[in-house]
């Protein structure tokens, strides 16, 4: 047979050798660059070190991506357009 109290004292130390004891094993809050994944402030925003090339970089990737969500609505437009258009045409 099974004997639970074993099973239950198993379980038990288990838990406990999981837990972290104290603030030995915590990392003080902080972020990391979005470009050299360097530790910075977690207030940090824009999320950049103050490298220059860092900022330059982070700069021209948000204008990237701005224009790609720009051009995406646009090609969603043409599509949904190109489908509802006849549709549209056809009824009148």
């Amino acid at each position: 047979m099974v004997n639970a109290s074993k099973i239950k004292q198993n379980v038990s130390k288990k838990k406990t050798k999981s837990q972290p004891s104290g603030n030995l094993n915590r990392v003080p809050a902080h972020l990391h660059c979005r470009v050299c994944y360097e530790v910075i402030p977690s207030g940090t925003d824009p999320r950049v070190c103050s490298e220059q090339d860092c900022i330059d970089r982070n700069i021209k990737d948000e204008k990237n991506q701005k224009q790609m969500r720009v051009w995406m609505f646009v090609f969603l437009g043409l599509f949904a357009f190109a489908f509802v258009g006849p549709i549209i045409f056809n009824s009148i």
